[in-house]
């Protein structure tokens, strides 16, 4: 059991893990502010628009098998439904129309966000890699000249440093290369 927990613990102590529960976490607020805004904002501009146009409050269909409840059902109170129309229904079968407008609202909203977060950072580290091959002819030259290269000019040069190996993942490496060696010989 000792070895299970030491195991989970390995795992969630990696910082990938940690980086995607934090993206999770923040997906799930961002997706928050998205509904609150298509529900609370948008939509009711979108029904009111749509009003105008249709006639109605909301966007919907009522299909063929939806039936008015009796005023007898209505009295026993025996499984009536109020309808998008504000009449009573025994049986209510309609097309909500607006939900799945505000549905597509929602994904382009979030589609929107993504690509403008992924445009940012590959910008960002299109410039970060332009800065690095600037500083690297930089001290080409400055060598090419003779002149000394300072620690901060070597410094902006250097690639980054890779991330850490994970001890499983070395540890399988090793063992793959001793298996390849041992099948060579």
């Amino acid at each position: 059991m000792k070895k299970f927990f030491a195991e989970f613990k390995a795992f969630i102590s990696r910082g990938n893990i940690i980086d995607m529960a934090v993206g999770v976490i923040i997906g799930g607020a961002f997706s928050a502010i998205v509904t609150a805004l298509t529900n609370k904002i948008l939509m009711p501009i979108v029904n009111w628009a749509l009003s105008h146009i249709v006639g109605g409050e909301k966007l919907y269909t009522m299909l063929p098998n939806s039936r008015l409840a009796t005023a007898a059902e209505i009295a026993a109170g025996s499984a009536t439904v109020a309808g998008p129309d504000g009449n009573t229904y025994a049986v209510l079968n309609y097309i909500d129309w607006s939900a799945f407008i505000e549905a597509i609202i929602n994904f382009i909203f979030v589609a929107l966000t993504l690509f403008i977060i992924l445009k940012v950072v590959m910008y960002v580290s299109k410039k970060n890699a332009e800065l690095r091959e600037k500083a690297k002819a930089k001290i080409a030259a400055k060598k090419a000249a003779g002149e000394e290269v300072t620690a901060e000019e070597a410094e902006e040069a250097a690639e980054p440093e890779p991330a850490p190996v994970d001890p499983v993942v070395e540890l399988l490496q090793e063992i793959r290369d001793e298996l390849k060696k041992n099948k060579e010989e």
